[in-house]
């Protein structure tokens, strides 16, 4: 069952943003899990925020199996970074594990948690120059440090897709001591080559008919990389065509990887789990 969900108009919301502004550290922590508890053993999913920057309301979903968590996978969203989750009622979130929502739910139950990071209520949209602002990364980094205490002998992997990859690999090296491995999908070429130097263990993963961020600007950088990749094909997806008028980005391109969603996030997990890598899937 979901947790009080991070609304606008929420009451509870609204005065812990408020409180968030002199609230000492061990009491926002306190509030942070007041607002996010789910109660009951079945309880899976929980919606709750974290306290960033001083009055900075950070919504995140946090999806995790039974049992020991042993990774916990923080996902930062592409485009403007803008996840629209608020008040989401959990039954109208498919699980499709071709959906967004059902390979969360697939990977949370493979390696053992995913939180899924929103943006801050007084920023709700990301520009690239955001992304490598202190803000953003002040932002992020409460949330990891709020997972690390939560999940103690979890490792954290920082995961981006799109313009969320340029965020992770920017993050990656900014918030080092707090990130144990990153996942990038379907990145630009800068995201490739700022993860060329993250010391962490990196995933690379780009879908070859990708048209938003095309897989040949991208491949030829992280091809030079000491990190594997994972090229993605899928003939049921046109050519990329350098000549689009514009670029398919949306839900069913190859950009979301939409098709291959669920084999991607499988490989993906298996990566996390036992260190396995499939250079090709189609």
């Amino acid at each position: 069952m979901w947790a009080r969900s991070p609304a606008h108009n929420d009451p509870l919301w609204q005065a812990l943003k408020r409180a968030s502004h002199t609230l000492r550290p061990l009491a926002q922590l306190l509030l942070i899990l007041i607002v996010g508890w789910a109660p009951g053993a079945g309880a899976a999913e929980q919606s709750y925020g974290i306290l960033g920057r001083p009055g900075s309301l950070v919504p995140v979903l946090e999806i995790r199996r039974d049992g020991e968590v042993a990774q916990v996978l923080v996902a930062l969203a592409g485009g403007s970074g803008k996840r629209s989750m608020r008040g989401l009622p959990r039954d109208d979130a498919p699980n499709d594990p071709e959906s967004a929502m059902g390979a969360w739910r697939s990977m949370a139950q493979r390696v053992g948690a995913v939180v899924l990071v929103d943006t801050p209520e007084d920023h709700p949209e990301l520009t690239l120059a955001d992304r490598r602002g202190k803000d953003h990364e002040q932002d992020v980094g409460a949330v990891l440090a709020h997972l690390r205490k939560r999940f103690p002998k979890a490792r954290l992997v920082l995961f981006g897709a799109s313009n969320g990859a340029y965020s992770a690999a920017i993050l990656a090296n900014s918030l080092a001591p707090l990130v144990d491995a990153l996942v990038l999908v379907n990145g630009n070429a800068d995201a490739w080559r700022r993860a060329s130097i993250v010391k962490q263990p990196v995933l690379g993963v780009h879908h070859k008919r990708d048209a938003c961020l095309p897989f040949k600007a991208s491949y030829a950088i992280a091809m030079q990389k000491p990190f594997p990749m994972i090229v993605v094909d899928d003939v049921r997806q046109p050519p990329f065509n350098p000549y689009a008028a514009e670029p398919d980005c949306g839900p069913t391109s190859a950009h979301a990887l939409y098709g291959m969603r669920e084999r991607t996030y499988a490989a993906i997990g298996d990566w996390l789990v036992d260190g396995t890598v499939r250079d090709k899937l189609n």
